[in-house]
């Protein structure tokens, strides 16, 4: 966890961020399966509201969800690898500080996009599909995503740098 480099180049660390994107976005989505799964839920559930927010039909939303997840991971990803490849005080130096910023990546994301795409698209669907009981889990899935955040930035920020050593 100590590894330490210097000059990584800003491209190796841009695509493994990409890669470390992809990463965060499958553990998150094991997560939020997982997570379903305890509030009675199909595991696909997440996904399939992401997907009738999203405007999809029944038939095509968890598809739909599944692959805007993984773009925005990815995008994130791109958004991240650039600011620690440019913002000379958050240059990624070391293990630890990679996890540091991963982190922080993924709570201002949470606090950020999350909380508010959750309020104003992701609890009508639910509201729509579940009646009431959308209200009473909604606690619960708050507290499942911030998880899924939590890990998302935390691969995100170690995959930017271990595999960003790799590349240069």
């Amino acid at each position: 966890m100590g590894n330490k480099k210097e000059n990584l180049r800003p491209k190796n660390i841009i695509i493994s961020s990409i890669i470390g994107g992809i990463l965060g976005g499958i553990a998150m989505v094991i997560v939020l399966m997982i997570g379903a799964m305890t509030l009675s839920l199909p595991p696909t559930g997440f996904p399939l509201v992401m997907g009738l927010a999203l405007g999809a039909s029944m038939s095509d939303a968890v598809a739909v969800g599944m692959i805007a997840h993984f773009v925005v991971s990815i995008v994130l990803g791109v958004i991240f690898g650039a600011i620690v490849s440019y913002v000379r005080p958050l240059i990624l130096t070391f293990s630890l500080k990679a996890l540091g910023l991963g982190l922080a990546a993924g709570l201002i994301i949470y606090v950020v996009a999350f909380i508010p795409v959750a309020m104003t698209m992701f609890a009508p669907v639910m509201m729509h599909i579940m009646g009431p009981m959308a209200a009473a889990i909604l606690p619960d899935v708050f507290i499942i995503a911030v998880i899924g955040h939590i890990l998302y930035g935390l691969i995100l920020g170690i995959s930017a740098f271990e595999i960003g050593i790799r590349l240069s």
